[in-house]
């Protein structure tokens, strides 16, 4: 009969357990396989008539199922905040926490229940109590945007600031769950806008990560640190670069961002050889195929200009050339922007970047212009192209009444024509007899 009993208190059937309690027919303190009594299922519904009427029975308060879950538990679970009232009202205990640690107040965090939260509160359960995965009350109601909430929580003392095992912060969390209302809750009550979590993450890192341009305009208005890097060497700005997020780039310049602003060289040839290396053979220099050397060689020098280029955004070359970028920046391996657009096979960032006066002639540490990549990956259109905007010395090559240096000419002068014919010359725009002949007007001219 006690598992009738059970059914008929979880079914809210009162007349049928009263017949049975009355009749001695039932043991009150009976449990099911799940270790709960009568009082955790009419707690769980918020039969409020029949949790009284088992109590008056003997039931036992704080009765823990095989989940340390107790009827207060249930009530709170289920937002029946009469029962949770009467229960705690009836002494029942407030200090309790279920096998993965979440004590009441986390329970009520996530469920929005502010006035049983209070009543938990104004019976000592502490603010900042964490559960099995370090997770404060604060934290979970972050998560389920519960602002009121969390305000409580501040107010009997939670830190804003504290984090979970992955040290994200409430914050972060909120940022996490897109809420603007939240957030700035937070901020108003000295939220570290800079944190970082375990991951070198922050709050403005992770609005990017969703493009989120209200929260990011909020964040950065607080402060927030454009430039900080992740463990990944990922920065906002980096980021919103390679994704050719436009209008965070923007804003982020309005806000004093340098445009040629630059990562911090590295000093480590070694490594920087290899990355040469692989710039020549690498399918995609996108963010998403990054070169990484054990992390000992993080892109020393390079600059959102590179980084746009590397990720094949036009758009976004566009818009930092527009904001004064350096268009012949070089980072520490001496690549330019053209460099990179010519190894990714960029054919319409080559060309933009030869129509803002680009220069071809710069070398890199291993003395190669940005020919030689689209030689080495055989992209033909673009050696065209970067050959049809030499310098007038090379240019004038195939022009033989031009190509001998002129009456007076220095020395530097011949030997910069001679350079630019060998190129034309590995290049197979000149044959080995065009090369001799041209070379040997070079040679004799003055």
């Amino acid at each position: 009969m006690s598992m009738s009993f059970l059914i008929a208190c979880e079914s809210g059937k009162r007349k049928i357990a009263e017949t049975l309690l009355a009749n001695n027919e039932v043991d009150v303190k009976y449990t099911d396989e799940k270790g709960r009594t009568a009082l955790h299922y009419a707690a769980h519904h918020g039969y409020l008539d029949l949790v009284k009427l088992l109590i008056a029975a003997g039931a036992d308060l704080d009765h823990e199922d095989h989940n340390g879950e107790t009827p207060l538990y249930f009530a709170c679970l289920q937002k029946q905040k009469q029962v949770a009232h009467f229960l705690l009202e009836q002494g029942a205990r407030a200090d309790i926490n279920d096998l993965q640690g979440n004590s009441l107040i986390h329970l009520t965090a996530q469920t929005g229940q502010q006035e049983v939260m209070e009543a938990l509160l104004q019976k000592g359960i502490p603010a900042n109590q964490e559960n099995n995965q370090a997770e404060t009350p604060l934290l979970i109601a972050a998560a389920w945007r519960n602002k009121d909430i969390a305000q409580l929580l501040i107010d009997n003392g939670a830190d804003v600031n504290t984090t979970n095992k992955s040290g994200d912060s409430p914050l972060i969390i909120a940022v996490r769950a897109k809420n603007p209302v939240m957030v700035t809750c937070l901020l108003s009550n000295h939220a570290d806008v800079n944190h970082t979590n375990h991951a070198g993450e922050t709050s403005l890192l992770i609005a990017c990560y969703d493009a989120n341009r209200a929260l990011t305009n909020l964040l950065v208005a607080q402060g927030a640190d454009v430039l900080i890097t992740s463990r990944e060497g990922l920065s906002p700005i980096w980021y919103a670069c390679a994704y050719n997020q436009k209008e965070m780039v923007a804003m982020f310049l309005d806000k004093g961002v340098d445009v040629n602003f630059s990562q911090p060289l590295s000093h480590n040839t070694v490594s920087m050889n290899s990355y040469l290396d692989w710039v020549e053979s690498a399918n995609s220099l996108s963010i998403s195929s990054a070169f990484s050397f054990n992390h000992s060689y993080s892109y020393g020098g390079e600059s959102m200009l590179h980084v746009a280029a590397k990720n094949g955004h036009l758009s976004m070359v566009k818009l930092l050339l527009e904001r004064g970028a350096n268009i012949n920046i070089q980072d520490e391996s001496g690549n330019t922007v053209l460099h990179y657009s010519a190894a990714a096979g960029k054919k319409d960032i080559v060309k933009y970047l030869l129509e803002q006066q680009a220069d071809v002639s710069v070398v890199n540490t291993k003395e190669q212009k940005a020919i030689d990549y689209a030689t080495i990956k055989g992209y033909n259109e673009i050696t065209t192209l970067l050959l049809s905007y030499k310098s007038e010395a090379a240019t004038t090559a195939l022009q033989p009444a031009s190509t001998t240096p002129k009456e007076g000419q220095d020395i530097s002068a011949k030997k910069k024509a001679l350079l630019d014919l060998k190129e034309l010359l590995d290049a197979g725009i000149l044959s080995q007899e065009e090369f001799n002949a041209e070379k040997a007007k070079v040679l004799n001219a003055g």
